[in-house]
């Protein structure tokens, strides 16, 4: 038997080469901060350019600044509260006249799978794809210094934006990764948020739990931050979705009407009927509990206005 030849190293390029090998496993060894930023080549059970549907997907927006979203499965689920509003007021409080449009509770079948992302768009995906800071508008500057944050972290929360700069940042997307980049629908939000399950939030009835899955309360629940939180900080819920009980308001693609489960589809519900207020989902970083259940509907804000709890939550089509 025969062996290859094997040059011997003269000792400088033998130290050389260890040094250069000892590098690279601790680049590799390097975390990656919340999916914020990507190598070049994406792994093996993300998507690359062709249309196969794989279990996540990453969208590169330049400077190694990139957008993880999970697969969502098709299926049906019961949307809406599944309590009576008393039994939801004495579990996480509020008041029932502010939990009607929870009603009735009915069956939806999401017919088709979505890639969701997995967190929030953060202020460095804004960036990448708008070419603004919102944050630093001047409407903005009075809460900023109400709620100070640490300076080098792009990966806060986009927030100070309205329904139709969620919506505007979606067109760019598509248009900047030539996929179809949508916020959500209502069902498909709440469906993605209870990850197969039917109690008051993702983990469970137990509010106790909720700190550990949600920032909500603000200082009154403990929180040392009075501001949004940098996201995927908590714990995520079946699914893999971090920060869907809190943290900031998310704003969904349907028009909010109070009476809508009356009279929705079953199948892929979306009110494209204009009204006078967008809906939002999630609830934020200071919300009391009740609002940060899977349920919960935002009934109170315009298309245009703008807050510094106010975000998005990006999908995707699942096929080009």
């Amino acid at each position: 038997m025969t062996y290859p030849l094997i040059p011997k190293l003269k000792p400088f390029s033998a130290v050389l080469l260890t040094a250069i090998l000892l590098i690279a496993a601790q680049l590799a060894l390097v975390p990656v901060a919340f999916g914020q930023k990507a190598e070049k080549n994406a792994s093996l059970n993300e998507a690359s350019a062709d249309t196969a549907i794989v279990s996540q997907l990453t969208l590169k927006l330049g400077k190694r600044v990139s957008l993880k979203l999970v697969l969502i499965p098709a299926g049906k689920f019961m949307m809406g509260n599944h309590e009576t509003p008393a039994e939801t007021v004495k579990k996480v409080g509020g008041l029932e006249k502010n939990l009607v449009d929870e009603y009735p509770a009915h069956e939806v079948t999401i017919s088709k799978p979505f890639y969701m992302g997995i967190y929030e768009v953060t202020q460095a995906q804004w960036k990448a794809v708008m070419g603004t800071e919102p944050w630093k508008a001047k409407h903005a500057e009075v809460f900023m210094r109400l709620q100070p944050r640490p300076e080098g972290f792009d990966d806060y929360p986009v927030a100070f934006v309205d329904s139709y700069d969620a919506i505007e940042f979606c067109r760019k997307l598509s248009k900047k990764t030539g996929r179809n980049v949508s916020l959500p629908t209502e069902a498909q939000w709440e469906y993605a948020c209870r990850a197969g399950t039917t109690t008051t939030f993702s983990f469970g009835d137990d509010l106790p739990k909720l700190i550990e899955y949600g920032w909500y309360g603000g200082k009154n629940a403990g929180q040392k931050e009075d501001y949004a939180h940098r996201v995927g900080q908590l714990k995520p819920n079946a699914w893999g979705l971090y920060d869907m009980h809190g943290n900031v308001w998310e704003f969904c693609s349907d028009w909010y009407d109070k009476d809508y489960y009356g009279r929705s589809p079953s199948v892929d519900p979306e009110n494209t009927t204009k009204t006078d207020k967008p809906t939002l989902r999630s609830g934020a970083f200071h919300s009391v509990p009740t609002v940060s259940r899977s349920a919960q509907r935002n009934s109170w804000t315009g298309p245009k206005t703008v807050r510094y709890n106010y975000g998005l939550r990006v999908i995707v089509a699942a096929a080009k």
